[in-house]
């Protein structure tokens, strides 16, 4: 069973919140100078002004821990997905990655709320209590941010502030703060109902009362969508631009943006347009190169973003384009960028990927968002090529490439993944590496990349070993990993997890659709143990090449009913150990590479009926084996590898 509560969870999330105090400006230094000198004055003043955010959460997680002694904790209890979200307000600041709260769309609020008291009834009124301080809490941080005019940390404070006081389904007193939205955090509520439009699509030329039109605080959405596709978008964008500002505060925010408004130097609504299906969409844009590959389209000249409702696909590319959007149409410095001469352009695709990573999960009448962390889904396909297939476009080349040549090369995915990655690399790193990385963006953006801005990295070796203790040490170095449904694939290839820590991981993690931990220390009491408990693994694709594996884990892998690709390649695996996949339906690719197999495991290999490759080469199969398997099994032979 999950742990209760790791207990670094609570010393993260006092230095989070406790924090945010005296701050002064350094004369003379350079930006990132500047921040580095902030972020230690900040440090330095916590323990004075901590002592109220100490309390509620120290009341918080007394809190928690008895509703889970009374609940039980069940996996698949309401009462257990409520705690778990929960659980995430007292880290939300982990190491390597970026966590928020915000309120729910006003529709979904207050219901969620109220479930959100009903699952935790036992325990609500401390529950409660503790929330209600911690925002008494983070108001006066806010005070103290404004009185010492750091506008950034009161930006972040105010946003998290809207968010637990959202949690709460009830308002005790009328008169204090908490019921008044912060004016940013309106944005969220404001969905209109949609209306039919009264002329053609100016771009589409969808004719007037085919399409409907919904508009936001900063979005106008056409659509030929239905209407819970067009309402999702909606949403979507508008959380998205709230990340995005806090994330990214230096794009947007001038030298004149202070609290408590904010001013937005964004003078009209976003547009997007939602096309009824792809056919819609590749017709209208098939005058664009590649259209027909994408789920997704920003055009920088029309100022318009486009996209088809493609189910649980369609939120990654929405906020992958819209973060292009946001970049071009309220950045606070003019926009020189061609998108197709710019050097630099690897980083303007790899903030977009980046911020693909958004994903949410329900906290009462709140939104719990995540954003980067090495288990990102996009960072997954980025570790797996560097530290799998050793893949790596050397520094100079890479960062030079113009959008032209980017996209015209032939193994663009790569490059997308090693975006990606180097994305990651800043943006989950320290405060003077994310201050860095901040003024590179801008100055590709400005048509004046300067790789000088990253200091120390902006050599090949430099980055490329930094690279790769990133992504070797991020899983083990980083903190808990929080569950969300988007979340589920983790490649762990030759880094430093221990099995413990993998049982460890919420019980929702044990389904997963892809599993890498090849060439890492991970043993039988990952599966064996797991085995034991109330819910085991559920894999499709597994990766345990030279792992300490032996045949003691098959029976537990082999219960995955879903299960089809399985690389077993250099473990100490025998025939014994392959029996128990006898007849399993699922299994399509089995690597046996370097195991202990003989012709014995033959007849085990005849009853998998979707088998459609096998490596047995180094392994004791005889050639009379193989070549009863092919006779029976002719598919084979074309994709697999012969002993």
């Amino acid at each position: 069973m999950h742990k209760l509560l790791p207990r670094a969870i609570l010393g993260l999330l006092l230095l989070f919140l406790a924090g945010f105090g005296t701050v002064r400006k350094t004369v003379g230094c350079s930006p990132v100078q500047e921040t580095v000198a902030r972020e230690s004055a900040i440090t330095k003043s916590r323990d004075s002004v901590s002592a109220a955010s100490q309390a509620a959460l120290k009341s918080l997680e007394a809190s928690l821990a008895s509703a889970s002694k009374i609940a039980g904790v069940a996996s698949e209890s309401n009462v257990y997905e409520t705690l778990e979200s929960l659980r995430l307000v007292l880290e939300l600041e982990p190491k390597g990655r970026h966590r928020f709260v915000l309120p729910r769309a006003s529709n979904a609020a207050k219901f969620n709320a109220e479930q959100f008291k009903k699952a935790l009834e036992a325990e609500w009124a401390g529950i409660k209590s503790a929330i209600q301080s911690l925002c008494e809490a983070v108001q006066q941080e806010i005070e103290t941010a404004d009185a010492k005019q750091d506008w950034e940390l009161g930006y972040r404070l105010r946003w998290q502030l809207a968010g637990l006081n959202a949690i709460l389904p009830v308002v005790v007193d009328p008169k204090r703060a908490r019921n008044e939205p912060w004016s940013h955090a309106k944005a969220l509520h404001t969905v209109s109902e949609g209306r039919k439009a009264f002329t053609n699509h100016p771009k589409t030329r969808w004719p007037a009362n085919s399409y409907t039109v919904m508009t936001t605080t900063h979005f106008e959405i056409a659509s030929q969508s239905d209407m819970k596709s067009t309402v999702e978008v909606a949403s979507l964008s508008e959380q998205a631009f709230a990340v995005w500002k806090q994330v990214f505060y230096s794009a947007w925010a001038g030298k004149q943006t202070t609290a408590p408004e904010y001013a937005e130097p964004v003078d009209h609504k976003f547009s997007v347009v939602l096309f009824r299906d792809q056919a819609s969409y590749r017709k209208a844009l098939q005058s664009i190169a590649d259209i027909s590959i994408s789920t997704g389209y920003y055009d920088p000249n029309e100022k318009i973003a486009f996209f088809y409702w493609d189910g649980a696909k369609t939120p990654s590319t929405l906020v992958h384009e819209l973060t292009h959007q946001f970049f071009n149409e309220a950045s606070a410095n003019p926009v020189a960028l061609d998108p197709n001469r710019g050097k630099g352009f690897w980083v303007v695709e790899g903030v977009a990927l980046y911020m693909e990573s958004l994903s949410t999960r329900g906290c009462g009448g709140s939104l719990m968002v995540d954003v980067g962390g090495w288990d990102a889904p996009r960072l997954q396909a980025g570790r797996y090529r560097r530290l799998h297939d050793k893949y790596w476009v050397p520094w100079d080349e890479f960062h030079w490439a113009d959008g032209k040549r980017f996209r015209e090369e032939e193994d663009i995915r790569a490059w997308y993944s090693q975006a990606t990655g180097l994305a990651h690399l800043w943006l989950d790193g320290s405060a003077e590496r994310r201050v860095a990385f901040a003024a590179y963006i801008e100055s590709v953006y400005a048509n004046k990349e300067s790789t000088a801005l990253l200091g120390k990295l902006d050599e090949d070796k430099a980055l490329r070993d930094a690279y790769d203790r990133y992504l070797i040490e991020g899983p083990s170095a980083m903190g808990s990993r929080p569950f969300f449904s988007n979340r589920r694939e983790a490649v762990l290839s030759r880094t430093k997890l221990s099995a413990q820590q993998l049982l460890d991981w919420p019980i929702e993690f044990r389904t997963t659709p892809w599993l890498d931990l090849s060439f890492s220390q991970i043993d039988d009491r990952l599966f064996v143990d797991a085995d034991e408990q109330p819910r085991g693994w559920n894999l499709q694709r597994v990766n345990l090449e030279s792992t300490k594996v032996t045949d003691a884990s098959i029976p537990a892998i082999a219960r995955s009913k879903n299960l089809s690709e399985l690389d077993l390649s250099n473990c100490n695996v025998s025939d014994i150990g392959i029996q128990a996949l006898t007849g399993h339906k699922s299994l399509k690719t089995l690597w046996l590479t370097g195991c202990k197999v003989t012709d014995a495991s033959i007849a085990v290999l005849l009853s998998i009926p979707q088998l459609e490759s096998v490596h047995l080469a180094k392994t004791s199969v005889t050639p009379v084996g193989w070549s009863k398997l092919l006779a029976a099994k002719p598919r084979l032979k074309s994709k697999s590898t012969a002993p």
